[in-house]
């Protein structure tokens, strides 16, 4: 079975503009996306936020998000998911978002900003997702 990720806005942001950190990790999973071994789903509003940072550092915004958009798939946001326990997050679109992937029945939640989602499974960095949940997949 393909794991079905939801790469939170930061990793995006991440990857397109290439940003230092984790972000050979970001791109093995880009590339496990391209090679049908994972799927990255995002919302409408990860990839507006994306945009609106891609203009801002001055970037080739529409060939970029192009790029990166033939491994994405895209989840609608709902209205239900305003019903959920959105109080339990700092950030309301961390809550957002988190309940948007846990509603599309996603199996993980990707973020490099864990400490805001340590309460909510299955929510894990690049890394972890990687040497943790992929790798053991395939031994």
């Amino acid at each position: 079975m393909v794991n079905k990720l939801f790469p939170d806005t930061n990793i995006l942001i991440d990857y397109t503009l290439e940003r230092i950190g984790e972000l050979e990790v970001i791109g093995k999973i880009f590339n496990l996306a391209e090679e049908n071994k994972i799927q990255l789903f995002i919302s409408e509003s990860v990839l507006a936020t994306t945009i609106y940072f891609l203009e801002k550092s001055k970037s080739k915004t529409l060939p970029i998000i192009r790029e990166a958009a033939k491994v994405l798939n895209f989840i609608t946001f709902r209205k239900e998911i305003l019903s959920y326990s959105l109080e339990q997050f700092k950030d309301i679109e961390d809550g957002l978002l988190y309940f948007l992937a846990l509603k599309a029945d996603m199996q993980y939640f990707i973020t490099r900003n864990i400490k805001d989602f340590q309460s909510s499974s299955p929510s894990l960095t690049p890394s972890q997702y990687l040497k943790e949940i992929y790798l053991n997949d395939l031994s």
